[in-house]
């Protein structure tokens, strides 16, 4: 996926943290939900892995991840009441920084749990102290409310980059990013946009294609130009994917147009018919 030029420092890293999702009993869907979405804001996402619930670990990556100064590092899971929920301490010792319990945190998780007991029978909305020490954060964090769940997140600016952590719930995850981190996303990846056209077509050899892109890509070098098989309408096609993301979605739009006009006149050349362009 290729960025204009002028927006080229705008990456994100993305870490899934949790050993459930390591041996297999959780799919992983929050990484891709937050590609496609933080993508569709013109920002690129230039890492993303899995890391154990282990101080080590998380602590190594956060830190290499620092170095590397892209403008958002995102994390998902570990903030929840259980001993193994350890993000936050893996965040402060990292960083070397104290924890301490934020009061604003521990009001928003004080109403969850009050809420809770009005819809659940029997249940107990005390404030325990495993339930307090989700409100136990990193000294300098801005604390982000939760409207789907118990546990709120975290922004915190760290140099040139912006750490954020996140519920592992997907619910949860979503709804945060949809509101409380919002602000969060404007002053850092902003609000460009990003652009992906599928030229369709009727029969292919990918080989065969290749010079054509070859050439389109040597010309529009800011475009990401791909050619991969998949299934339009229950029939397997051969298309060629035209894409970038930037701040100006205007110029965006444009500079993937000129590509594709391109890479047309090439196919029509070599004998394929474009069946359509989908977006």
């Amino acid at each position: 996926m290729a960025y204009d030029t002028n927006h080229n420092n705008n990456f994100v890293e993305i870490y899934a943290i949790g050993n459930e999702l390591l041996v297999g009993q959780v799919l992983d869907t929050n990484t891709h939900w937050l590609i496609r979405n933080i993508t569709a804001a013109g920002a690129q996402v230039r890492r993303a892995a899995m890391i154990r619930d282990d101080y080590d670990d998380i602590g190594e990556q956060l830190l290499a991840a620092i170095a590397r100064q892209p403008k958002l590092i995102v994390t998902t899971g570990g903030l929840g009441p259980t001993d193994d929920d350890m993000t936050y301490r893996a965040v402060a010792r990292a960083l070397n920084l104290e924890q301490y319990e934020d009061a604003h945190a521990l009001e928003m998780i004080r109403q969850r749990y009050a809420y809770l007991a009005t819809i659940r029978p029997n249940f107990d909305a005390s404030l325990t102290e495993s339930r307090k020490k989700m409100a136990l954060f990193p000294r300098g964090a801005e604390v982000l409310a939760n409207g789907a769940g118990a546990a709120p997140a975290l922004a915190f600016p760290i140099g040139e980059s912006t750490l954020v952590c996140l519920p592992g719930v997907p619910v949860e995850m979503k709804d945060i990013y949809a509101g409380s981190l919002q602000p969060v996303l404007a002053r850092t990846i902003g609000s460009g946009g990003y652009v992906e056209r599928n030229i369709i077509l009727d029969k292919g050899d990918e080989s065969r294609i290749a010079p054509v892109l070859l050439a389109a890509q040597a010309t529009h070098g800011t475009v990401y130009i791909k050619s991969r098989g998949q299934t339009v309408e229950g029939t397997q096609r051969l298309t060629v994917v035209l894409s970038r993301g930037g701040g100006d979605l205007a110029a965006v739009r444009g500079a993937v147009l000129a590509a594709e006009a391109e890479v047309v006149v090439g196919l029509e050349l070599l004998g394929y018919s474009i069946l359509k362009v989908i977006e």
